[in-house]
C-alpha cells in the first residue's frame, strides 16, 4: 500500500484496517480523501491475500461528513469541475460497495452525514452506543443524495425521510434499531473485541463462499437501483452550488443560524 495523507493502512494478516486520518477535523471529507479511498479500494483488488477491510476513524469521531470549507469551494468551480467532484465522490461509495473483500465499519464519536454513508456501504458495521449519527446535510441546504441508495438497503423509506427530513440526531442503539449498524457495543474496547471476533469468524469459511455469497446479496439488493446511482452526481452539483446551500455552508462556518 503506499502512503497517503488523509488515511492511513495497517495490514496484520488476512486483515487491513483503513483508517480515517484527518482527527483534527473529525474526518471530515474532503476531494483529497476521496481520492485516497478511492484508489485504496481499486489497488486492494490485486492483493489477493487480504480477504477483510475495517475501517475505523482516529481521534474523537469516525467521520463527521463532508469538510464544509472544501465544499464551500464548488461555489468557485466550473460547472464540469463541479459535477467531476460529485462524480468522485459517487465512485468512492461505489468503490466500497463493490470491493471483492469484506468490508467493516468500526464506529465511535460523530458519525455526520457521508460518515453515515461511509457505514451504509460497508458490510457490516459495529458501534459505541455512545455513538452521534445524523444525517444532517439539510440542515446546510444539501441532500443526501449519492449516499440515499445504499441506505434504502438498511432503513425503511418512512424512517430514511424523517433521519434526512429532520437531520436529528441519535445514539448507536437507535442506529442498531434503523439497521444502519449491525450491533451497538459498550466501549471502545469492547468493540475492539468483538470486530476481532467477527473477523475471525469470517476468516475461518471459505474465501470464494464468503466473496460469492456477498457478490450475490449485493446483485440482488440493488438491481433496481443501479440506473438511479448514474444519474445522482448531477442531481447533487446542481443542490451544492443553490444559493440556499450557499447560504448553509456560509451560516455554519460563521456560527450563525441560515436566514432561509
Amino acid at each position: 500500500m503506499k502512503d497517503f495523507k488523509t488515511i492511513a493502512t495497517v495490514t496484520n494478516g488476512q486483515v487491513v484496517t483503513l483508517w480515517l486520518a484527518r482527527p483534527e477535523t473529525h474526518n471530515s471529507i474532503n476531494d483529497v480523501m476521496i481520492s485516497e479511498i478511492t484508489t485504496f479500494f481499486t489497488e486492494l483488488e490485486e492483493e489477493d491475500n487480504l480477504r477483510i477491510v475495517v475501517i475505523r476513524g482516529e481521534g474523537k469521531s469516525f467521520c463527521s461528513g463532508a469538510d464544509l470549507a472544501w465544499m464551500r469551494k464548488s461555489f468557485t468551480l466550473t460547472d464540469q469541475d463541479n459535477l467531476k467532484e460529485c462524480e468522485a465522490l459517487s465512485v468512492m461509495y461505489k468503490s466500497i460497495y463493490h470491493c471483492s473483500k469484506i468490508v467493516i465499519a468500526a464506529v465511535h464519536g460523530n458519525v455526520f452525514g457521508g460518515g453515515v454513508g461511509l457505514v451504509s456501504v460497508c458490510d457490516l458495521a459495529y458501534c459505541v452506543s455512545n455513538c452521534t449519527f445524523s444525517l444532517s446535510e439539510t440542515r446546510i441546504g444539501m441532500a443526501a443524495a449519492s449516499i440515499t441508495p445504499y441506505l434504502l438497503q438498511k432503513i425503511r423509506p418512512a424512517d430514511l425521510k424523517e433521519l434526512i427530513f429532520t437531520a436529528k440526531s441519535f445514539d448507536g442503539e437507535v442506529a442498531v434499531r434503523y439497521g444502519i449498524v449491525n450491533q451497538t457495543l459498550s466501549d471502545q474496547e469492547a468493540l475492539d473485541l468483538y470486530v476481532n471476533k467477527i473477523t475471525s469468524s469470517i476468516l475461518a469459511n471459505g474465501k470464494q463462499a464468503v466473496k460469492e455469497s456477498k457478490k450475490l446479496i449485493n446483485r440482488l439488493s440493488t438491481k433496481m437501483m443501479s440506473e438511479e446511482i448514474e444519474r445522482i452526481p448531477v442531481l447533487l452539483a446542481k443542490i451544492r452550488v443553490s444559493a440556499e446551500a450557499q447560504e448553509g455552508f456560509t451560516a455554519f462556518l460563521e456560527k450563525r443560524a441560515p436566514q432561509w
